[in-house]
């Protein structure tokens, strides 16, 4: 009998809509990821729900970890190893039956071994893989053990293969080695990668110190020290990237770039390295780009209902220049992907200069920018109005050339979308001013601007109600005009999101239109105050507003707010003696 494919399995018990399974199978083809973990990342269907529908798939029960600990008397019963090495869990004991949470409840091997070795009847259970694996480096720390033992193995297998020794002297001399002489250390840069992936970690930072190299993950948007590694493996490990991502190995006081591929349980990864050399020897910064994460619809950005109406119908406007603004990683081409592919039909010609290339998009042509040898975003941009363009991505606005280029290109008939490095929507004028453009041109071509930062998501094992602090109650009452709101939610901290109370990221906007009245003002050279408030007769709404509107339903705390939004608004002498006491 055929086992019914799981798209088709949630499509029928209603989880998801044919819709939703068309965009992630079409998402598939380009990243070759599961179709279960693209559709959470989508945001369609939560991890449990998933979980069920494999678990019926695959003729077995689901575990649910979030809700049911592992029973203790269960955990002695299986070596720590013996877990790891096959990604199993016992979760339960009643008698002589043991349920086993496993990553593949089909393992037959792993089953009749550890039927074996406890002599217990086996009952297998799915669980879900992330959570297993936390759960078994928690295990790690309680057992006295590192949280990365894998690679602390290939550590110590390294140190045994090639005598490192730890004088500075001796590891300086050893800088050069070929593929073949880096067996341990293959296993742990592979290791190193892996764990990233599977953490959801968007960059890996390979950090030397005076006597070791410490691994940082960023999760989240935060950097999360993991593990150490002895300073005299760190020529083998930078040789070992270096050679994986096309650098020249020979080169020490040169900072260099690359790129390679990572293929991880079906997954395909892109991985971009930056090498720089740094006092105590190469720092390597490893960014990492799962195709499956990086290509949303506009509904899964986090839009509200009101900023996503409105950025539809800036974007779908037939010509002009619409601008995403915000820090570096704020997820402003993510968005910007979004909005392509919105706009992406058969009848259109789409192209793109970026650097790099980040994600492939079927259908759209991409063009990658390579400053090294004079092709700057200007001269690219030129290039691709000679190529009958409707629509054009510039990656970045970053000179006074670009921004004239891509405003021409505006006013020609053609919709250009862009990214700007400013604080705000309304900032993105005087941003463009200062580069040099015409404020009459820019009155002309711009059509809207969208600003945005990503913020940590309170975390659905830990979070909980807490009494309202003073700093809280005058900001609502200063944006909202609301009073009488006792308590907001918090993150405890817990396993599951490394006691940080947070887990994962949702983005907050303000979409500014440029209409009439907003243009004559910006060709009028009025104030970016002045400018905002003609904004909000269409809509607009600030970062901060949006922001507290995601404090009061309890998606993320007021000091994550601030940790990445300025509240600009002026309190009351009284007020701020409030807080302060």
């Amino acid at each position: 009998m055929r086992r019914i494919q799981l798209g088709d399995l949630l499509v029928s018990q209603r989880l998801i809509t044919a819709e939703q399974l068309d965009r992630a199978l079409e998402t598939q083809r380009r990243s070759h990821a599961p179709i279960g973990t693209i559709l959470v990342r989508m945001g369609v269907i939560d991890e449990w729900k998933l979980l069920q529908a494999l678990a019926t798939q695959m003729g077995v029960p689901a575990w649910d970890l979030r809700r049911d600990n592992p029973d203790a008397k269960a955990l002695e019963k299986v070596d720590i190893e013996l877990c790891e090495r096959y990604a199993v869990l016992p979760v339960a004991l009643r008698g002589d039956l043991l349920t086993l949470g496993m990553r593949n409840p089909a393992d037959t091997d792993a089953i009749e071994l550890v039927r074996n070795t406890t002599n217990l009847r086996v009952e297998p259970v799915l669980i879900d893989e992330a959570r297993l694996y936390n759960q078994l480096r928690v295990l790690h720390g309680q057992r006295g053990k590192s949280a990365g033992s894998d690679v602390d193995t290939l550590v110590k297998q390294a140190i045994a293969e090639y005598g490192v020794d730890n004088d500075r002297r001796v590891r300086q001399e050893r800088t050069i080695i070929s593929e073949t002489d880096t067996r341990p250390v293959v296993g742990m840069v592979n290791q190193i990668i892996g764990d990233a992936i599977r953490l959801h970690a968007s960059d890996i930072h390979l950090e030397p110190r005076f006597d070791k190299m410490e691994v940082r993950y960023r999760i989240d948007g935060m950097l999360v020290k993991l593990r150490e590694i002895p300073d005299g493996l760190i020529p083998m490990l930078t040789a070992r990237l270096k050679i994986m991502s096309g650098m020249d190995i020979v080169e020490q006081r040169q900072p260099q770039d690359g790129r390679m591929t990572v293929e991880l349980d079906g997954q395909s990864v892109d991985v971009r390295i930056s090498v720089l050399p740094n006092v105590h020897g190469p720092r390597i910064v490893m960014r990492v780009l799962d195709r499956a994460v990086g290509l949303k619809s506009l509904e899964h950005l986090g839009f509200t209902a009101q900023n996503e109406s409105l950025f539809r119908q800036l974007v779908q406007r037939p010509y002009g220049l619409f601008l995403v603004t915000g820090p570096t990683g704020s997820g402003k081409t993510t968005t910007l992907y979004a909005a392509l592919q919105e706009l992406r039909d058969n009848a259109r010609n789409i192209m793109t200069c970026e650097d790099p290339v980040e994600y492939d998009v079927e259908g759209i042509n991409q063009a990658q920018v390579q400053e090294g040898i004079g092709q700057t975003f200007a001269k690219q941009l030129r290039a691709i109005l000679r190529q009958d363009p409707d629509i054009i991505l510039v990656g970045e606005i970053r000179d006074k050339e670009t921004a004239e280029t891509a405003i021409r290109a505006a006013m020609t008939g053609h919709l250009v979308l862009s990214t700007l490095h400013c604080n705000d929507a309304a900032s993105a004028v005087p941003r463009l001013l200062d580069l040099g453009v015409d404020p009459f041109l820019l009155s002309s071509s711009l059509i809207g601007v969208t600003a945005q930062r990503l913020l940590r998501k309170l975390c659905p094992d830990c979070r909980e109600l807490g009494a309202t602090t003073a700093e809280e109650e005058v900001l609502m009452r200063t944006y909202f005009g609301v009073d009488g709101i006792d308590e907001v939610w918090r993150g405890r901290g817990c396993d599951a999101c490394f006691h940080t109370g947070y887990h994962g990221r949702t983005a907050v906007h303000e979409v500014l239109p440029v209409t009439s009245d907003v243009a004559s003002l910006i060709a009028k050279g009025a104030t970016v105050e002045e400018i905002r408030q003609a904004g909000a007769e269409f809509g607009f709404r600030t970062l901060q507003e949006d922001a507290l509107e995601r404090v009061l339903a309890g998606e993320t705390t007021l000091e994550e707010a601030k940790r990445l939004i300025a509240f600009e608004k002026l309190l009351r002498p009284q007020d701020m003696l409030k807080i302060a006491a």
